[in-house]
């Protein structure tokens, strides 16, 4: 099943001197519904940003030749995590909301989140990701997130500028979106993708998120 951007979207994306993306946030005053399939299959919708099975609230080492010595990582107000995004968007000519988006819903901001697959960090890097981009500590903020930039801004220009596409494709991996021509029939990654777009649009359309 293919989901592509309306025009409107697309234009979005197509913005000079960045790439603009995409996004996905909670309701003004609100938190974000955490959603996740659980075992038996079923759906569930929770506030309870403490749910371990949320997004970003799994706890795991990381590998160790991805950690530094001594230390699982920094603890990093979002604000500052803000400003690494916004740094490394305007870096690697990427909508910065986009990638603010995308660490929320990856991390929730949290530089030390590791996820049960081996994900790292605040834009939760995989090993292999993580190796491509020359990162040396995947749980360092500033590499982390420059590497997770560099990525998603490949996947972007992979995609002609399709955002929708480019967020599956950081969720599932290029060859699951090439092998569907589209959104991969993922409940996960089609949730992934709708959660993306929606802290972006709040962020796009100027609500705060903080």
């Amino acid at each position: 099943m293919t989901t592509r951007l309306s025009w409107v979207w697309r234009a979005a994306a197509l913005c000079l001197p960045t790439i603009a993306l995409a996004g996905n946030a909670a309701a003004q005053g609100a938190a974000a519904p955490c959603v996740y399939t659980a075992p038996d299959g079923s759906v569930v919708i929770t506030d309870v940003g403490s749910d371990p099975n949320c997004p970003g609230n799994e706890k795991k080492k990381a590998p160790a030749e991805f950690r530094s010595p001594g230390r699982l990582s920094v603890d990093l107000a979002v604000a500052e995590v803000i400003s690494l995004a916004h740094d490394a968007a305007v870096r690697h000519r990427v909508d910065h909301r986009l990638v603010e988006s995308l660490i929320e819903m990856e991390s929730s901001f949290n530089a030390r989140a590791v996820s049960h697959a081996g994900a790292m960090g605040l834009m939760q890097l995989m090993p292999a990701v993580a190796r491509r981009y020359g990162v040396s500590d995947a749980l360092d903020p500033a590499q982390n997130v420059d590497a997770g930039v560099r990525h998603l801004r490949g996947l972007l220009l992979r995609y002609g500028g399709d955002i929708q596409l480019a967020l599956a494709a950081y969720n599932a991996g290029a060859g699951a979106v090439d092998r569907y021509d589209g959104v991969p029939p993922y409940r996960e990654t089609h949730e992934y993708v709708l959660r993306v777009l929606y802290r972006y649009r709040q962020r796009v359309n100027g609500r705060p998120l903080h």
